[in-house]
């Protein structure tokens, strides 16, 4: 009797702790895809589906964990990514920052993107032209 009673509360609290395992899962997260010939990560950021984060905060943050390793460079007007995991701009391709589909360039960063889980943000290293050291749109 004992036994099955013993039996019984394991069954219980093991399908009790169940739920809460596949809802964190199914958290929204704000993903960042990472795109070059030779790299390719996708990261994911724990976000509420109603709340909306800022774009180079979100970036800060995984480059402060060197997650992947990132270098950026600011100043009082534009904010660029310079490097992702060793692979750095050069004047011909440089990392360039999409959010659904559209280019969003520095200056456009440090005024403020902000980004939900349901948008799609990839930063690709692709062609740019540059004028005078920084990327022209």
């Amino acid at each position: 009797m004992l036994l099955n009673l013993v039996l019984f509360l394991i069954l219980l609290l093991s399908q009790c702790s169940l739920p809460s395992k596949s809802k964190k899962s199914k958290d929204p997260q704000i993903q960042i895809h990472f795109v070059s010939d030779d790299y390719e990560e996708t990261k994911f950021i724990p976000s509420s589906l109603f709340e909306s984060k800022d774009l180079l905060l979100i970036l800060a943050e995984l480059s402060r964990k060197e997650d992947p390793s990132m270098r950026f460079i600011s100043t009082n007007r534009t904010e660029e990514i310079m490097e992702v995991n060793g692979k750095s701009n050069s004047w011909s391709e440089g990392w360039v920052v999409y959010v659904n589909e559209e280019r969003v360039d520095g200056v456009q960063m440090k005024r403020g993107v902000r980004v939900s889980p349901n948008d799609k943000i990839e930063i690709r290293y692709e062609a740019v032209e540059r004028v005078f050291g920084r990327p022209r749109p």
